[in-house]
């Protein structure tokens, strides 16, 4: 699933002209998304358990959890982009646009769903 997200990511990010390198830039901001949708989930088990953290913790664990996904998603995305890129470049129109609307509707929910826990909880 997130090497597809990936590539749409890496293909968007280089129509943007002053991107230097669309698929590190892609990488980061998958590994962004994920710690946003897990960051989702500790907020609202947190809300139910009601486990109190300084505020320093809750620095350590995101920037923890930054490093582990960023060292996870290295080998199955970034190590091999150029398998990723030639698996998505021949996919049917039909097969693209889905693929695009799913992407969107990815970064759209992640982000909206992550701001509304993070102010209600």
């Amino acid at each position: 699933m997130f090497k597809e997200l990936y590539y749409w990511m890496a293909t968007r990010l280089s129509k943007i002209k002053s991107n230097d390198d669309p698929p590190l830039n892609a990488y980061f901001l998958i590994v962004i998304f994920q710690n946003f949708n897990i960051g989702t989930l500790l907020l609202i088990v947190n809300y139910f358990i009601k486990v109190h953290f300084a505020k320093n913790a809750h620095i350590f664990i995101g920037v923890s959890m930054f490093i582990l996904l960023f060292v996870v998603n290295y080998f199955p995305l970034y190590a091999k982009r150029e398998e990723i890129f030639k698996k998505y470049n021949n996919l049917s129109q039909k097969r693209r646009k889905k693929g695009l609307l799913y992407f969107w509707l990815y970064v759209l929910l992640s982000i909206i769903v992550f701001f509304v826990a993070a102010a209600n909880l």
